[in-house]
């Protein structure tokens, strides 16, 4: 099998989604070199990694994957961020809405163990913490649930 850069550049995409947890899909525009200098630097400084994908390998990899849906919110530069550090639970929302868009990034989903999540739904999800979530929800039911038991035992 020959290998040029096409392939190359599709089985390492293929192999930084199986194998990495934890990343941020950013849509972005081509910069120049001195604002990327820039960019990197700040995304160094923030403990953020980056690879760069553009979107016809992008959406021919996602075409042939389990995320089928996410191939739909490619267009242009694409690019995977993920955090350096290993204590993953101090990422902040605040941090990847706010911090990002000064850098030119626009947020469009994030992959978190093997789910793929769009913006609006982290928009209405109170943190990124699995247990947080789960208990907020929990707590959700449970009043719902008194809620609607108290409406039937009147009538």
């Amino acid at each position: 099998m020959k290998l040029n850069s096409k392939i190359y550049k599709t089985i390492k995409t293929k192999n930084f989604i199986k194998t990495t947890s934890l990343f941020f899909f950013f849509n972005s525009n081509n910069k120049k070199a001195i604002d990327w200098i820039n960019t990197e630097k700040e995304l160094k400084n923030t403990n953020f990694q980056y690879y760069k994908i553009f979107n016809r390998i992008a959406s021919k990899t996602f075409y042939n994957s389990t995320f089928k849906n996410v191939e739909y919110t490619i267009n242009g530069v694409l690019f995977f961020i993920k955090p350096i550090t290993s204590n993953k639970s101090k990422i902040k929302k605040h941090i990847l809405f706010n911090n990002f868009e000064l850098l030119m990034f626009k947020l469009l989903a994030i992959k978190l163990n093997n789910k793929i999540y769009s913006v609006k739904q982290l928009k209405n999800n109170y943190s990124l913490n699995y247990k947080e979530n789960k208990m907020l929800l929990y707590k959700f039911a449970i009043v719902n649930l008194k809620i609607y038991l108290s409406k039937n035992s009147i009538n």
